[in-house]
């Protein structure tokens, strides 16, 4: 189903990022890089999304979300 959803769109809903990306990236990227779990998944064949993690990693925003320092 996100494949097809990506296959036209930049994101989930279309142009825009929304809370759909917000909330469904974090488990594609993990599913990816966390148990490479792409061979298993037969992501290969998905290339579109495969392909959308990148564009929300490459928000600044999302950038420095990710990098906040863990709290003693």
């Amino acid at each position: 189903m996100l494949e097809g959803r990506l296959s036209d769109r930049y994101y989930i809903m279309g142009g825009d990022y929304t809370i759909a990306d917000i909330a469904t990236a974090p488990w594609v990227r993990t599913l990816i890089k966390t148990y490479d779990a792409g061979d298993d998944l037969g992501l290969d064949g998905f290339r579109n999304v495969i392909a959308w993690p990148d564009r929300i990693l490459s928000r600044p925003a999302v950038e420095r979300g990710l990098n906040i320092p863990p709290q003693p």
